[in-house]
């Protein structure tokens, strides 16, 4: 299976309910109403993993999603994951203790693509993304150790910064630190 179909299931669903003795399985998306059998191998690890997930949903510990509520630590760790051979220092001051909500994937997206543009080619540099809450906005600044982010190639980015998350972007260049980013998106509910 590639890629891009686990993703899609992860982002739609699926649920999983023994029927007439055996375990099954399927998607949450409307328009694939298979249902499917287990595999026995599976089995084993689905009831293993079983009362884990009765912990996450009925424990002390468990935690209530909140739908738009952005982590922006939760965004760098994924960041990091996703880019786990890359130079990458993450910071974030979280001295404003208002929640910031906004869609996930586009923000991830867009630092995706930013990071992805700096290492383009041959390019091995060390980023920069120093983020901060200030006044219901989250403000980042993006830098790369070689300059080799090029912002023409970036025109959708900077599209759905504008246009989709009502922020700005600016390229700035300064002579002997670089050239660097600096992006600023407001809070869905502000």
């Amino acid at each position: 299976m590639g890629r891009e179909k686990e993703t899609e299931i992860f982002k739609k669903g699926i649920w999983i309910k023994e029927q007439q003795g055996v375990l099954t399985v399927g998607s949450l998306d409307k328009k694939n109403t298979d249902v499917m059998v287990v595999p026995d191998e599976l089995r084993t690890r689905l009831h293993a993993f079983e009362s884990d997930m009765v912990e996450a949903l009925y424990g002390e510990s468990r935690e209530k999603f909140q739908p738009g509520i952005r982590d922006i630590e939760h965004l760098f760790r994924q960041l990091k994951k996703r880019f786990k051979d890359v130079q990458l220092n993450l910071s974030f001051d979280k001295s404003d203790e208002k929640p910031f909500i906004c869609n996930f994937d586009r923000v991830f997206s867009l630092c995706e693509k930013l990071i992805l543009s700096s290492i383009s080619g041959n390019s091995n540099p060390i980023i920069d993304i120093k983020a901060a809450l200030v006044q219901d906005h989250l403000c980042m600044i993006y830098r790369d150790s070689e300059s080799a982010s090029n912002p023409s190639d970036l025109g959708p980015e900077f599209f759905l910064i504008k246009n989709r998350l009502g922020g700005s972007v600016q390229f700035k260049k300064a002579d002997k630190k670089g050239s660097y980013y600096d992006i600023t998106i407001p809070s869905a509910d502000s």
